[in-house]
């Protein structure tokens, strides 16, 4: 399987620094897909501070972007893990990377590969699946989206002019908040491996099921939580890759 997922990739990364990004096989440039759903689904209001920082202190990494350096190293300490068929906790790890692998097996998901690229080459939309993991009780593969620290309230509203926001179309019943971001972000990955119909084929081939689960993983100093991707997301996904036509 996981010969199978490598060997299928459609896109890769290229590219050094903030002119690293996707391109797809004919080397065209993707746009990513943080900065795609800002500017097309998120709304335009401000995030409150509470729902930045919590009440839980990170260890080491301080100053200023501390947590976003901590969190591209653990990304990086995970993915050469996985990638290398480790999925148990070792000596030497992160906190967060042994705590990420430890909840990882709590709920029965076994890691494949790490940071494997997706794309939409007609709407030149591109981003990688942090963890795809198998779910050996529904016998299915399942994209997890991790994230680190995030300790603050996920359902805190973005706000402006001193109102709550709701995100864009087609996603304009969800209020505009932490943990909904990170769900169309998720939305939207597992989307796009889902429009890979020969990987899916390929998958199915070896006796996995064709259905492709997907979940978020928060990860910080004291506590893991994982949220699976409901319905009513997958339901929209469609509409969703609409918005997102460049």
């Amino acid at each position: 399987m996981k010969k199978v997922l490598k060997e299928t990739t459609p896109a890769k990364l290229s590219g050094k620094g903030k002119f690293r990004g996707f391109v797809d096989g004919n080397g065209r440039k993707l746009k990513g897909l943080h900065p795609a759903l800002t500017e097309r689904i998120f709304s335009a209001g401000v995030l409150p501070t509470i729902a930045k920082y919590g009440s839980v202190k990170r260890s080491g990494w301080r100053g200023k972007g501390g947590g976003r350096r901590r969190g591209a190293a653990v990304d990086s300490q995970l993915s050469s893990a996985v990638n290398k068929g480790k999925s148990k906790p070792t000596k030497g790890q992160y906190t967060l990377t042994k705590l990420a692998l430890a909840a990882l097996a709590e709920h029965k998901l076994e890691p494949v590969v790490s940071q494997r690229a997706v794309c939409d080459t007609r709407r030149r939309l591109g981003t990688a699946i942090d963890i795809l993991c198998y779910d050996s009780v529904n016998n299915k593969l399942v994209v997890v989206e991790l994230k680190t620290g995030f300790s603050g309230s996920k359902l805190a509203a973005a706000q402006r002019n001193g109102k709550n926001c709701k995100m864009c179309e087609p996603l304009d019943k969800a209020t505009d908040n932490v943990l909904n971001r990170h769900f169309a972000q998720l939305t939207v990955t597992r989307a796009l491996f889902a429009l890979e119909k020969q990987t899916i084929l390929a998958v199915n081939n070896l006796g996995i099921s064709a259905e492709i689960g997907a979940a978020l993983l928060y990860v910080n100093d004291e506590m893991t939580e994982l949220y699976y991707l409901s319905n009513w997301w997958i339901r929209r996904e469609k509409n969703l890759l609409k918005n997102l036509n460049f």
